[in-house]
């Protein structure tokens, strides 16, 4: 069994990894071997926000590449990082970033994205 640190690093790797994919809290405690209940405590403990809501605001993040530099429409976008529908990712991403995805690629606007969670921080090595 892992120790809780190494736990919470390799959940953050799986997750910044499985961006694409269906990566949520029920396959990362089974990938893991823990209880959901226990994983959703324990991410919640270490960095005081829900899992679901991280890996939710990370995939939005992840989002921004696809529909700013390419022409997909936002259904495909959507679809592609697990969003079941359209609306379901475009309401997500109004409440992230406070502005559409078709405003906001119309526009330009600069937007604020939570950068991935690291559980230490990393000190400056000379």
């Amino acid at each position: 069994m892992l120790r809780p640190y190494d736990l919470i690093e390799n959940i953050l790797l799986d997750i910044e990894n499985g961006i694409r994919e269906d990566v949520n809290a029920s396959t990362l405690a089974e990938k893991y071997s823990i209880s959901e209940r226990h994983l959703r405590r324990l991410f919640k403990f270490a960095f005081n926000q829900s899992i679901a809501g991280y890996i939710r605001s990370r995939r939005l993040a992840a989002t921004l590449d696809d529909l700013l530099e390419t022409d997909f429409n936002i259904l495909d976008i959507a679809l592609e990082y697990g969003f079941d529908y359209e609306q379901t990712y475009i309401n997500a991403f109004k409440r992230e970033f406070r502005i559409t995805p078709g405003n906001l690629r119309k526009s330009w606007r600069i937007v604020k994205i939570k950068p991935p969670l690291r559980l230490f921080m990393e000190e400056n090595k000379k």
